[in-house]
């Protein structure tokens, strides 16, 4: 049996889903605002639009963790990731102790 979260929890659950639709609609309105990709395509131009399609991807794994309930919990060892790593960037992945395994 999975126990929904109630009172402070579920508040703080909902505020957590519209912060991370809001940077998903940002970064969905970045993209858009880019010029097309194409032959004139600059290096700079390219890794801008790659960056921000990847953290919008970041954004939306982060909205399946959380109705997955696996949301904060590092994908790579299962461990929890720190709360002020997830305040800082909702859409952190790893925890700590992972990051600086790849790096």
């Amino acid at each position: 049996m999975t126990l929904k979260p109630v009172g402070a929890q579920r508040a703080y659950l909902d505020e957590l889903r519209s912060e991370l639709l809001r940077a998903a609609y940002r970064r969905t309105h970045q993209l858009g605002a880019l010029p097309p990709p194409g032959v004139d395509e600059d290096v700079v131009q390219a890794a801008h639009r790659a960056s921000v399609q990847r953290i919008l991807g970041q954004v939306h794994a982060a909205l399946d963790r959380l109705d997955a309930g696996t949301y904060g919990e590092c994908v790579a060892c299962g461990r929890l990731v720190a709360l002020q790593d997830l305040r800082r960037c909702p859409w952190t992945e790893r925890c700590g102790t992972c990051i600086r395994s790849t790096v």
